[in-house]
């Protein structure tokens, strides 16, 4: 007799559910990569109870059928008002409908993968300085303390989002604030196969070597399908340096795309700190040696990168922190 109720009950959704006007839209599933949906279907979905939190911005009710599930981490495209909007709760209702949440993204995010490939993200930026969580710092590199979280779905490209991973996040085309990776909560919102990560980015200074404005990448790096599999490594005991100490060596590696060493390539090394001058370099064959003698500098932090001399291997790029001898 239940499953009977439960099957009039899904019928009766089925037949009656686009009668009602909260399903005046065109809405598709996006998916990575995708740029049009000329040939897509949209899907059926209710749309209401549209309201605004300074948690998570815009935000909206759902409910499709059962036929159609939407389920945390799922993008959607709004063709008709152009936005993306990311599943952020979801729940079957006793096998008849499946209801939940909608966040509105309002910003694409960018990045180039080590392989060299352009990745484009919707996801939802929330400016979280406010909340104090404690990521914001005084470091020489960092430009500012100005903090954001920013929601992704969860798969094999945002779940390895780590350090020193830098995005643009600022409409100003010209000058464009950075902001560095320092958290991946890739469990907090992880349900099955499919989830949210929630990643927290602090502002930090540009790279006028490596960044590009104009395609929106940070540490950009050219690449060909010939190169494009050979990766640097930077090979070192542990990424602390302390004043007053013995410099710390750092080694160049270079490996093709079946994990064998290529021992003809050029390495070019490159510091971001706003204390260079303050710090002892040196170079020799495909290593380099850091040290430090100031105190002033403890609890600071350094940026090393490694590319190649004729820039056709990925750069790779270590953060390094600077510790008091005792």
């Amino acid at each position: 007799m239940m499953q009977e109720n439960v099957n009039n009950s899904k019928r009766l959704l089925d037949y009656t559910f686009t009668d009602d006007s909260s399903t005046n839209n065109i809405i598709y599933f996006w998916s990575l990569g995708k740029k049009t949906y000329d040939n897509e279907v949209p899907i059926k979905i209710r749309l209401y109870e549209r309201t605004f939190s300074n948690v998570d911005g815009n935000k909206m009710s759902f409910q499709t059928l059962m036929g159609t599930p939407v389920i945390v981490g799922d993008i959607l495209y709004d063709y008709k008002n152009s936005l993306y909007l990311l599943c952020n709760k979801s729940f079957n209702i006793d096998d008849i409908h499946y209801q939940g949440e909608l966040l509105e993204c309002n910003w694409v995010l960018k990045w180039q993968n080590k392989e060299g490939k352009i990745l484009e993200y919707p996801c939802v930026d929330i400016n979280t300085t406010q909340y104090n969580s404690g990521e914001t710092s005084s470091r020489q590199f960092t430009l500012g303390t100005t903090q954001h979280r920013v929601s992704l779905p969860y798969d094999e490209n945002t779940v390895v989002l780590d350090t020193p991973q830098r995005f643009y996040l600022d409409y100003n085309k010209q000058n464009p604030t950075s902001f560095i990776v320092t958290q991946n909560d890739t469990t907090t919102n992880k349900f099955g196969k499919k989830g949210i990560v929630k990643v927290t980015l602090a502002e930090y200074q540009n790279d006028s070597d490596t960044d590009r404005p104009d395609l929106g990448i940070c540490d950009y790096f050219k690449t060909d399908k010939a190169e494009e599999n050979k990766k640097a490594v930077i090979i070192y005991e542990d990424n602390i340096i302390k004043s007053g100490g013995d410099s710390k060596i750092f080694t160049a590696k270079f490996y093709d795309d079946n994990g064998n060493e290529l021992n003809n390539v050029i390495p070019i090394w490159k510091i971001v700190s706003d204390f260079k001058e303050e710090l002892y370099v040196k170079e020799y064959d495909n290593q380099i040696a850091i040290g430090v003698d100031n105190d002033n500098y403890v609890d600071e932090d350094i940026k090393l990168i490694l590319s190649s001399e004729n820039n056709n291997i990925p750069l790779t790029s270590l953060i390094i922190h600077i510790k008091s001898l005792l």
